[in-house]
């Protein structure tokens, strides 16, 4: 580690650079402009970041699928550059928002793939649900370390809060903390990178998704859908801990066609964590 400080403008460059290879553009919705983020052509490939999150949730995924894909991904109203989303925060109302502009970017006769992290998952359920309606049902489901099924969650530490009267250093080690804590079960993949996309995240959400992933919103919506389902959990995953095998039966009582991947030592943020390999399930879901 260089420094520990967050003027690390080799991040910050970094980031810019992915950015510049994407088409951004800021589309009107019921309650604001989305800010939506693309890389390539063909089949769409949607991606949903996590609470506390924004686009870069999936910076390791963007480029590398957009060599075959349309791979799409949005700052969720209320979090990032896109706009504040008007109360009461629902997932319902996040998903109209979200396919009020998804339809702009992709034509009628496309089915895309939509893909979730972590309270992003919850979404993407509310999300594949409005495609539904709107006559563009996903082709899959792909939910990763998703919330919303009205399981227990995994008991951890105490994550670290931030204020105002912090040094620089204590923001830090702060983030570091939670990362490990929540996101990673390797502490060593910790990165500064990691600790740069946090620090931004957590500056620029506005929604207290917690209390919405403690429900069991995303199992009701999944009732009412028939399209495929595949769900995606690190062995590792702190949100989760020793309450999986509960997820797996709410989902399959809920899709009995559905289909798991739980990959050994490896923490939530799987597709940070080990890019090489999450990318290698998520293609091989994709081709099935």
């Amino acid at each position: 580690m260089e420094n520990n400080s967050f003027n690390f403008e080799k991040y910050s460059r970094h980031l810019s650079e992915i950015e510049k290879t994407s088409q951004k553009k800021l589309i009107e919705a019921n309650d604001g402009k989305v800010c939506w983020r693309s890389w390539g052509k063909g089949t769409p490939l949607v991606l949903l970041h996590g609470g506390y999150g924004s686009w870069r949730h999936w910076i390791k995924q963007a480029i590398p699928f957009s060599k075959d894909f349309n791979v799409l991904i949005p700052d969720m109203p209320g979090f990032g550059e896109s706009d504040d989303l008007a109360l009461p925060h629902t997932p319902e109302k996040i998903a109209s928002n979200l396919a009020d502009t998804l339809t702009v970017l992709i034509s009628g006769n496309d089915n895309p793939l939509v893909c979730g992290f972590s309270f992003g998952g919850l979404i993407a359920g509310h999300l594949s649900y409005e495609l539904i309606i709107r006559k563009l049902s996903p082709r899959k489901l792909i939910l990763v370390g998703p919330g919303g099924l009205g399981a227990k969650r995994g008991e951890m530490e105490t994550m670290i809060p931030r204020h105002s009267k912090m040094t620089e250093q204590e923001v830090y080690n702060a983030h570091k903390k939670n990362l490990e804590i929540l996101m990673f079960h390797n502490p060593k993949k910790v990165d500064d990178f990691a600790i740069h996309i946090q620090k931004q995240n957590t500056d620029a959400h506005r929604i207290k998704s917690r209390p919405i992933s403690a429900t069991d919103t995303l199992a009701k919506i999944l009732k009412k859908q028939e399209v495929p389902l595949y769900v995606i959990w690190g062995e590792k995953d702190a949100s989760v801990g020793v309450y999986l095998e509960d997820r797996i039966t709410i989902l399959r009582s809920v899709n009995p066609q559905v289909r798991f991947h739980v990959e050994f030592n490896i923490g939530h943020w799987i597709m940070y964590e080990n890019e090489v390999l999450f990318n290698e399930i998520l293609n091989n879901i994709i081709q099935d």
